[in-house]
This record gives structure tokens, sequence and C-alpha cells, in this order.
């Protein structure tokens, strides 16, 4: 399986969405190691589905077929290689409940595999999408969609890095589709300001990135989540959300196209 899916739009179009951790999928020798117990929860559960309408209007998405308990492509690679916190690190070595993962050390050369199977491709397939809409436009709007439980109590949380990532014209349209669809939204809340895939690309001359983070329960269910791997839906529910989404990514792309005019 490939490690990174892309939904290329191929007509004029400078938005790009990136879903870093939207499978749940690891690899075989991940699971030899695994212990036999472990819970891998907090991925961003049913993201590709909920968002395959993007393509529809015309936005390239990048996503990643590989869980994040495998290696985390929002991760810095020249930092934390595997912390004692999963928040900073590349390869968890505990779940976000803080369960110790593996039964024994993972190898360099496993290490090093996931690195050049997973993240790097990760990497390389997003920063030429971005590179090939420069090309043509000059400016990129490079959307990361991520979803979350318990550091907010909004629905929405878009993060920018406290304004570092985008410009305030740019955060004021996507603010103001979300709320349009009544979605309660807050800005750079604590844990959810944005990570390195924002950090990271909006340094490029012409982008500007925003972290856009949606809760569990607008799109999974109306409940309490715990230490749990997510199988079922709210079919309602979800189709619902979808439904909102896609009208705020339209007003999204409607009022940054007239920008660009």
């Amino acid at each position: 399986m490939k490690s990174v899916s892309i939904e290329k739009s191929n007509r004029k179009n400078n938005i790009i969405a990136s879903i870093p951790h939207g499978s749940s999928y690891i690899i075989r020798e991940m699971k030899k190691k695994m212990k036999d117990e472990i819970i891998l929860t907090n991925n961003d559960w049913f993201l590709n589905e909920l968002y395959d309408f993007l393509i529809e209007l015309d936005i390239t998405t990048v996503s990643a077929n590989y869980s994040r308990y495998v290696i985390d492509v929002n991760r810095n690679i020249d930092k934390e290689l595997h912390g004692k916190d999963y928040t900073e690190s590349l390869i968890y070595m505990k779940t976000t409940f803080n369960k110790d993962i593996y039964c024994e050390p993972l190898l360099i050369e496993d290490i090093e595999k996931r690195i050049n199977d997973i993240y790097l491709p990760y990497h390389s397939t997003l920063k030429s999408e971005i590179y090939r809409v420069l090309n043509k436009l000059d400016k990129v709007y490079l959307f990361d969609l991520h979803s979350f439980y318990a550091q907010s109590t909004a629905d929405v949380v878009l993060g920018t890095k406290e304004g570092n990532t985008c410009s305030e014209f740019v955060l004021d349209i996507v603010y103001k589709a979300f709320i349009s669809e009544n979605f309660q939204v807050k800005v750079d809340e604590k844990g959810l300001r944005g990570g390195y895939i924002v950090s990271h690309y909006s340094t490029i001359d012409g982008v500007e990135a925003i972290q856009i983070e949606l809760r569990y329960t607008k799109y999974i269910e109306d409940r309490f989540f715990g230490e749990e791997e997510l199988r079922n839906k709210d079919d309602v529910l979800f189709t619902h959300t979808k439904e909102k989404l896609k009208r705020v990514f339209r007003k999204i792309k409607n009022e940054l196209n007239k920008e660009c005019m």
C-alpha cells in the first residue's frame, strides 16, 4: 500500500488540504512488537471519509495512509525522535493515554524504514503540490485537517501559531465560514495552536496555513470518548456535518478566489 494518497485537482485552484492523521492502519512490523492489550486511541477518526467531498470543490487533498502511531508526519523530524511525550515524538512509544505501546525497543533500522517509507513521501508529495500551485498562481492556502475531543469545548478550533501562519484576512474568512454554519469556533486554544505542518509550510513565500480541528462530538457521536478505538459512528450526524462542512469550504473557496482575482 502506498504511504500517501493524493486527490489532485487539475483545475485552477490554490487551496490544498492535508490530512496527516486520518488513517488507523499500522504496519506488520509494528503489530509484532506491540503489547497485546494496547489500545491505539485518538486518531483523527473517519476524516478521510468526512472530507472526501473536497475534490468535488477542486481542492487537492494529501492524506496519510498509515496511523500516526506508526510515525507522525505532523512532527519535525529534526527534533524529538521518540521522546516520552507523544505530543513531541516522531514515533510514539506511548499512547495518548500514556500507556507503553511496545514489548521491546524499536530497532534503528525499523525507525529509518518508517521515515523513508512513510514520513518523507508524505512531505515530498505535499511540498510538490504546494510548488506546483505556486508556479501557476503565486499563492497557496493550506488547510491541515484534524479532529479532537478533550482539549476544548468548542466545535472547531483554528490553529495559526498565534497569528504566525496566516494573515488576519484569511483567518477571518475561514472563521466566518464556520460561524455561518453554526459551528462554535475558537482560535489558538491551548494544545490546538497548530503543529509542524502549518508552522513549516507557512514559511514558504506565498503560503498561508491554518490547522482546522473538529470536535469528535460534532461528527462521530454526541457522547463521552475514552480510551477506545472507534469502529462505528452516528451516520445521521456524520452526514449532516459533512454537508455543513461542504458548504463551509465552498464559502472559503469563493471568498479566497475573490482575493486572487
